[in-house]
């Protein structure tokens, strides 16, 4: 069944309009038809089975029936502080990101981002059409938030904040593990940009509470690291063991 995520308070109303490209993608994709039935979720974890009432060239009419209940969301708060990278690695992270779980993904940029935090800002939008996409396509009822670009040395700060923080990092020497440790609800995964993190960076982070993890013996490109870190936390706190 096709997923859409709506506003809240069209859920509320019992009625929902689609306009623009959801509804293209339904009448001329999916080629839907009145009388077809799809599934609405508003992304703070609410979802309904719907009904399409009307359709046509300039909107979609849609009755909200019965909740539908699902449990794909992990017990583990898990947010992604993750290095700009160049091009669109980072749209890639964030739709596989989504896709395995997490809460919060914390774009920032630190001492060897090639591009200039600026020049980002006006991607943050595209990434949460995407985290919405991407919690749609997997069957998740809540859309992780995507935050604005931050500087590296404000996400250092954020360890007060969570059970666990972790930074991976090529250099590093700390294992994972591999304990459930059933009191961590709430972790911080940080992982870097194509050329690393410099030492004094890792260290302001050692010095803030952050464990400095290891990926293996493989230096690994930085979106395959970052979903490789999401992976292994789910896997110890997460839904993923």
């Amino acid at each position: 069944m096709h997923r859409v995520r709506v506003a809240g308070d069209q859920l509320r109303s019992g009625t929902v309009h689609l306009r623009g490209a959801e509804l293209r993608h339904l009448r001329d994709v999916l080629r839907l038809r009145s009388g077809a039935r799809i599934e609405v979720f508003d992304g703070e974890g609410r979802s309904f089975e719907a009904e399409i009432t009307a359709i046509g060239t300039s909107a979609a009419e849609i009755a909200v029936l019965d909740a539908v209940e699902r449990r794909t969301e992990s017990p583990l708060q898990l947010t992604l502080a993750v290095a700009i990278a160049k091009g669109a690695k980072l749209d890639w992270v964030v739709e596989k990101a989504t896709e395995l779980g997490v809460s919060r993904i914390v774009p920032f940029v630190s001492e060897r981002t090639v591009p200039e935090r600026e020049k980002f800002t006006s991607r943050q939008e595209r990434w949460r059409r995407i985290a919405a996409g991407a919690a749609a396509q997997s069957g998740r009822t809540v859309s992780p938030q995507v935050s604005e670009v931050m500087r590296f040395s404000d996400v250092a700060q954020r360890a007060p904040r969570h059970d666990r923080c972790l930074l991976f990092w090529e250099r590093g020497i700390d294992s994972l593990g591999t304990d459930r440790e059933p009191g961590v609800r709430d972790v911080l995964v940080l992982t870097g940009p194509e050329g690393g993190f410099t030492d004094a960076e890792a260290a302001r982070a050692r010095a803030g509470g952050f464990t400095i993890c290891t990926l293996g013996p493989r230096i690994l490109r930085a979106e395959t690291a970052a979903v490789t870190a999401v992976v292994l936390a789910q896997h110890r706190w997460g839904d993923l063991g």
